[in-house]
């Protein structure tokens, strides 16, 4: 699959940087609050949790702060994210760290076994992203949750204002980069993932936008795995979402 540095054209060091310095921006006290009421009052104490597409491992960290002894699982496919994520201290959590394409390879969990599965600015990169959603469905135990974060359609202007004002890059580097990631970016609306989310098997239940450029959706299985599995092929086929 393409990847966040194919696209952009930059090194698994750059955005390894980029995603440690912006991660306090991305994750800071709104989006806490945000977590804590629609998604934190529905985990057990020590719930199982993966992140998906995972990067250098702070989110997992973060999560490891506010669930002392669970279990914690990254996935990416960047050796240099897992390598630092891997450095991290994760407290009395039990963290696991690995290299995985979700892209193309099936999670290493069993059915039914995941409390919380979340995906930051990951599946808008996938070609199709119906199997990945498929593995997340499986996964998930009943009343599990899935957290997705992820870009959001936006008009070219603002788009990059967005890399001027907010990421700060120089006006060459914003030209360069803003024109070659803008159809990644913005290749999905609101309404494209909730219906994504519906196709694939899930209800919604909550969503926010705490920044202009991405939003959060909460949701959960709705169906069981081998029936979603059969709406996926309806939806590949027939191009629209399947009855339910």
């Amino acid at each position: 699959m393409p990847t966040h540095q194919s696209l952009s054209g930059s090194s698994d060091e750059d955005l390894l940087r980029r995603m440690v310095e912006t991660h306090p921006e991305r994750y800071g006290p709104d989006f806490w609050a945000f977590f804590s009421a629609r998604v934190g009052a529905s985990l057990p104490p020590r719930p199982v949790m993966i992140d998906l597409g995972c990067g250098p491992g702070l989110l997992l960290r973060d999560l490891a702060e506010r669930y002392s002894g669970s279990t914690l699982y990254g996935y990416d496919v960047t050796p240099a994210m897992v390598a630092y994520g891997r450095q991290l201290s994760y407290g009395t959590a039990n963290a696991t760290l690995a290299l995985l394409d979700v892209a193309t390879q099936p999670l290493p969990h069993d059915t039914g076994t995941v409390h919380l599965t979340t995906m930051s600015s990951v599946l808008h990169v996938f070609d199709e992203p119906l199997g990945a959603l498929a593995e997340i469905r499986r996964v998930l135990a009943p009343g599990g949750l899935f957290l997705l974060q992820d870009w959001i359609r936006q008009p070219l202007e603002t788009y990059l204002a967005y890399r001027r004002d907010v990421l700060k890059e120089p006006p060459a580097e914003c030209v360069r980069r803003g024109f070659r990631l803008f159809p990644a970016h913005n290749k999905y609306t609101t309404e494209d993932w909730q219906w994504l989310l519906a196709a694939a098997g899930f209800t919604l239940l909550d969503q926010t936008q705490l920044r202009a450029s991405h939003r959060i959706f909460v949701a959960t299985p709705t169906v069981p795995p081998d029936q979603a599995r059969n709406a996926f092929m309806a939806v590949t086929s027939a191009g629209v979402p399947p009855k339910r």
